[in-house]
């Protein structure tokens, strides 16, 4: 009788283990495998000190900090402006970022200083997922890509024996994509269904690629335009339109009565004479040894910026910094390769804002941040706020990809057919459209710019809605104002009215 017992029971045990080995071997079963967000530039704190009581946060700096050292600065900042001393100016400013950055500077070998790290690395945990819950991968931006796209790795392993998937989705914002190319030449795009680039420097930017080779220059056409295309996303509290719509007319009007052209002509002249002192005493010693900065620097810039940037002719920073470039040679074979085997791609920039304007080419269209041409992998852009030049229009033998505004040629990316422009996005900034449109990419079985009739390849965003919708034509300040009145847009629409006289009768 005992031995009938044990008999049943040990067969009991048996079935037990081997059902839960079986459930196991089963997966998770629902039917969305888990998304890995790649976060961007800065997207983890960098420290100096961490756990003592001399902890400094670098980066994201601390704001009293900052001002601290930015107090100290104001003395000679404002000595060598009063005087016109380009020499005192240099040094004023060199050392003011010496003293805020000059501690993320890595070794000649590319590494952190030992007592500067990131404490709060995200370490993938819980086995929740869905199209609204992301695990966040974040890095040391200053490090070599590679090195993050190794832990990326390890990080999508870990995700994967969590929720009982065999795949992930990687969406990637900004600096993200730096992180994506890395890793697609190292480990290819096994175990990945879906991918999102949402406003990458895939090919770099060139407000990169222009500092790198010290090509500095302030600009008052951009200046303004820079100006008008931030203060909608100004917090500004009660009565937002009206303080935007003022801020606008302050803006304009000193541009147009020449006020904003004479402090560029003046500060064109400083700038120029003080930039060599800011370059070789802290801009080059600090961010010319960072792997992670290296990789905006566009392909055409390279050679150049390696000169001017004083890059060691060996070592390890010289082997990481050109490492890299093999990535980026790769990224766009490596993307379309992925899509050809299945994976779900979707590219998304934005376009007609104006970039960042202390470099020369002020005029390449952009997020703000990233040029369309660098995020798209290869679109052909006009200038900012410009559509493309009638010489390039008349020679279009297909307009399949051609934006309604004549404003981008998409039929040069490196996958047209899964890459989506949002006319006036400013980078990376949130909209829900936008995340409606990820969703989908994430849920559907085909993506491709014909694969969802809300979204279309080229969209326009509406930020006061928060949304986005198709592009329909080119944009005009009237049309604006009839479909969004604002006292915002009806300030708009009478400059516009007010640079158009000028330019005809000036």
């Amino acid at each position: 009788m005992k031995k009938a017992v044990s008999l049943i029971l040990s067969a009991v045990l048996i079935l037990c283990v081997s059902s839960v080995a079986f459930a196991g071997d089963a997966g998770c079963g629902c039917g969305f495998s888990p998304v890995i967000y790649v976060g961007p530039l800065g997207c983890t704190p960098i420290v100096k000190d961490a756990g003592k009581d001399s902890e400094q946060t670098l980066w994201k700096i601390d704001t009293k900090f900052l001002l601290s050292k930015l107090g100290e600065a104001m003395p000679g900042i404002s000595r060598a402006l009063l005087t016109r001393d380009a020499d005192l100016l240099g040094s004023a400013i060199a050392g003011f970022v010496k003293d805020c950055f000059g501690d993320l500077a890595l070794d000649s070998e590319g590494n952190s200083k030992p007592d500067v790290t990131t404490p709060e690395l995200n370490i993938p945990q819980g086995d929740r997922h869905g199209p609204d819950s992301d695990y966040y991968f974040d890095y040391d931006f200053r490090l070599d890509p590679y090195e993050h796209a190794d832990r990326l790795h390890e990080f999508i392993d870990k995700v994967k024996a969590l929720t009982g998937h065999d795949s992930v989705k990687l969406k990637c914002s900004s600096m993200g994509g730096v992180v994506l190319s890395a890793y697609l030449d190292k480990y290819g795009y096994d175990g990945i269904d879906v991918i999102i680039c949402r406003c990458c420097p895939l090919l770099g930017t060139a407000v990169a690629g222009e500092a790198f080779c010290g090509k500095i220059e302030l600009n008052s056409t951009s200046l303004t335009r820079y100006g008008e295309d931030a203060i909608p996303f100004l917090e500004t509290g009660f009565a937002d339109d009206f303080i935007e719509g003022t801020l606008y007319a302050l803006l304009d009007t000193l541009k147009v009565t020449g006020v904003i052209d004479g402090i560029c002509a003046l500060g064109d002249r400083l700038i120029t004479k003080a930039g060599k002192k800011v370059f070789d005493e802290a801009l080059i010693p600090i961010f010319g040894t960072l792997p992670g900065i290296w990789a905006f620097v566009p392909e055409e810039y390279f050679d150049e910026a390696v000169d001017f940037m004083k890059l060691p002719e060996t070592g390890g920073l010289h082997d990481k910094v050109f490492a890299y470039r093999k990535a980026m040679a790769n990224i766009k074979n490596n993307l379309r390769s992925a899509k050809d085997s299945g994976v779900k791609t979707c590219i998304i920039c934005g376009y007609n804002v104006q970039r960042t304007p202390l470099v020369t080419l002020w005029k390449s269209t952009s997020d703000g941040t990233v040029d369309t041409k660098y995020a798209s992998l290869g679109a052909v852009c006009g200038d900012v706020k410009e559509p493309l030049t009638n010489d390039y229009l008349k020679s279009l033998k297909n307009g399949d990809y051609l934006s309604p505004d004549n404003m981008i040629d998409a039929s040069s990316c490196a996958l047209p057919e899964c890459t989506w422009f949002v006319r006036n996005w400013l980078h990376c900034n949130g909209n829900a459209g936008i995340d409606r449109l990820f969703n989908l990419v994430m849920t559907a079985d085909e993506v491709s710019v014909t694969s969802f009739e809300e979204f279309p390849q080229f969209l326009e965003a509406d930020d006061d809605a928060d949304t986005v919708y198709p592009v329909t034509g080119a944009p005009d300040d009237a049309s604006n104002l009839r479909e969004h009145p604002s006292y915002l847009n009806f300030i708009r629409y009478i400059f516009s009215l007010i640079k158009s006289f000028f330019e005809r009768f000036g």
